[in-house]
């Protein structure tokens, strides 16, 4: 199984400090450090609630980190407990979003346009029994919208998750036009070894993008070092190209990514946890 893990936050290397500032003074993350490995620079950034997303430069010889122009349909999620709230906050720094849509279990979500116009994805969830005091952004972490990716045919494309990614199919509904999906999470997994399910939305649509295309907030699913090279190898016997694999996934990092049906592209990573 592929499960879910976060993602990186591409961005041009020249940008890469001022990124790192921006998502911090105005969204109210904090940076827990910043590293240069072989694969280019890399910030990580505590987000409010749980979680760390990695911001990430374009840089090096690998394609997996090359700058596409072409704008994918493949959303990373965060989560706001007020998407009313945190439009307005955003408005009032020039930054600008989407008009809110509505998933099929009823969660508003839309994008706004962050550093560099990267679109970042949020879904209003309910708070709970949740007092803290956040940064005004509103935008806490990741939620339980982890990624919406837009298809043609939401139940061939679910048959195609489940098939090459492992993905448990939930529901499949042809006649409003989506499928839900989940897989675990790699940090309960890896980290707890706990099994924690998330969510990803496939939603029917007749735009779809041409390869190459990618958006600049990558969502990755994680596999292990142990099984990295058979599942990648276990990819192609089933018809799908990988990528050149970008680093290395046994002494450190690994990635690289595949085109759905739909030309939808998903990254996959893999990294020693100790």
């Amino acid at each position: 199984m592929y499960r879910w893990d976060g993602g990186f936050i591409m961005v041009d290397r020249e940008h890469f400090d001022q990124a790192v500032q921006w998502y911090e003074e105005l969204l109210g993350w904090k940076c827990l450090d910043k590293v240069t490995s072989w694969v280019g620079r890399k910030a990580f950034m505590k987000l409010p609630r749980s979680g760390v997303v990695t911001i990430k430069s374009f840089e090096g010889e690998y394609d997996h980190f090359q700058s596409i122009t072409t704008e994918g349909n493949v959303k990373l999620g965060f989560a706001t407990y007020d998407i009313d709230e945190t439009l307005r906050y955003l408005a009032d720094k020039n930054v600008a979003y989407t008009d809110i849509n509505v998933l099929p279990n009823g969660r508003r979500y839309c994008d706004i346009f962050a550093f560099e116009n990267t679109k970042l994805t949020i879904a209003e969830e309910p708070r709970g029994d949740d007092q803290t005091e956040y940064p005004p952004s509103g935008i806490v972490g990741f939620g339980n919208v982890n990624t919406i990716i837009h298809v043609r045919d939401p139940k061939l494309s679910a048959q195609w998750y489940e098939k090459h990614l492992g993905f448990n199919i939930v529901k499949v509904d042809e006649a409003k036009g989506f499928a839900h999906l989940q897989t675990e999470d790699a940090y309960d997994r890896n980290e707890l070894n706990q099994s924690l399910w998330d969510n990803i939305w496939l939603l029917q649509t007749n735009d779809v993008v041409e390869k190459p295309n990618d958006n600049k907030a990558r969502t990755y699913y994680d596999i292990r070092p142990s099984v990295f090279f058979k599942e990648y190898n276990q990819l192609i016997k089933n018809g799908v190209k990988p990528s050149q694999i970008a680093g290395d996934p046994i002494n450190g990092w690994g990635g690289f990514h595949i085109y759905d049906p739909d030309h939808n592209r998903i990254n996959v990573w893999s990294y020693n946890v100790h």
